[in-house]
Order: C-alpha cells, then sequence, then structure tokens
C-alpha cells in the first residue's frame, strides 16, 4: 500500500503512533550523545578550514612580515595549510561515521530484535509522516509522501 499525499497520513501516523512512537522516542534520547558529535563534527569542519587559512597569515602578520601573502606561497605555511584544511575535511567525517556506526549498533542491537527495522528507517519514516502533515505545498507534501515511501519500502512495510 502506497503512501498517498490524500487523507491516509493520519492512519498510518495512528497504525506508527500505536506501535512505535515509544520506541522511537526512547531510541532518540538514547543516542542524543551521538547526534551530538555529528553536530559538533560538522561544526568542526568549518572552523578547521578557517583556521587553517587564517592561522599562517595571522602569524606572519605578527612577526613583522612585510608581506604575509608572499610567505605563506613561498615558505612551509602553504603546506600547513593544505594539511590543514585536509585533516578538517577528514576528522570530523570520521567523527560522524563513527556516531552513525554506534546508533546502528544500538538500533541493531537492542530495537531490531523487538521492531524487526532500523530505527534509523523508521524515525526517518516518522519524520517524513510529521513533514507532511505539516506541509503548506501540494508539492512539498507530495514530496514528503515519495520519501516516506522510500523508507516504508525500506523497512519492508510495502
Amino acid at each position: 500500500m502506497e503512501i498517498s499525499p490524500s487523507l491516509t497520513v493520519e492512519e498510518e501516523k495512528a497504525r506508527l503512533d500505536e506501535k512505535y512512537e515509544k520506541l522511537i522516542d526512547q531510541f532518540e534520547d538514547e543516542t542524543a550523545a551521538y547526534d551530538r558529535l555529528s553536530r559538533v563534527s560538522a561544526i568542526a569542519t568549518f572552523g578547521g578550514v578557517l583556521a587553517s587559512v587564517l592561522g599562517p597569515l595571522l602569524y606572519y602578520s605578527s612577526i613583522g612580515v612585510s608581506n604575509p601573502y608572499h610567505a605563506f606561497a613561498a615558505g612551509p605555511a602553504l603546506y600547513v595549510t593544505i594539511g590543514g584544511i585536509v585533516a578538517s575535511k577528514l576528522l570530523p567525517k570520521m567523527g560522524i561515521l563513527y556516531a552513525n556506526h554506534k546508533k546502528h549498533q544500538v538500533s541493531r542491537v537492542k530495537y531490531r530484535p523487538v521492531t524487526g527495522v532500523c530505527m534509523c528507517d523508521l524515525y526517518q519514516f516518522r519524520t517524513h509522516l510529521r513533514k507532511m502533515d505539516k506541509a503548506g505545498t501540494t508539492a512539498e507534501r507530495m514530496r514528503h509522501a515519495k520519501l516516506a515511501n522510500y523508507y516504508k519500502h525500506k523497512m519492508g512495510w510495502a
């Protein structure tokens, strides 16, 4: 059964609420630390790139180099900057991957035997059902219905 952008949303949501709402909330509470790690990692990417570029320029400006851009391009600061940018992209990505792995591990060990599906997919399904209810336009409602159908098929409910 496909989720249409018509009135079946309330029926689907009611069916979801009865069985899984508490489990999804409990899963969210248990994995909140991993969500925070993902958010901090995403912000660290931006901050690391800025620090990698501005740090050497500020250093050369503070020691009295007449043209810090020339010293930056000619010296080892260029390599430090490139290394810093690469590290700023890779290290936070590793944090995000670790958080994602731990969330799936919690889902696989604790919730999958009870629900039979991955809690991450179930959470996304619920999110799109809620966004479908709050959608202001038909196009937005159809987009969330399509995404809800995707997660429904992914979980094997269709």
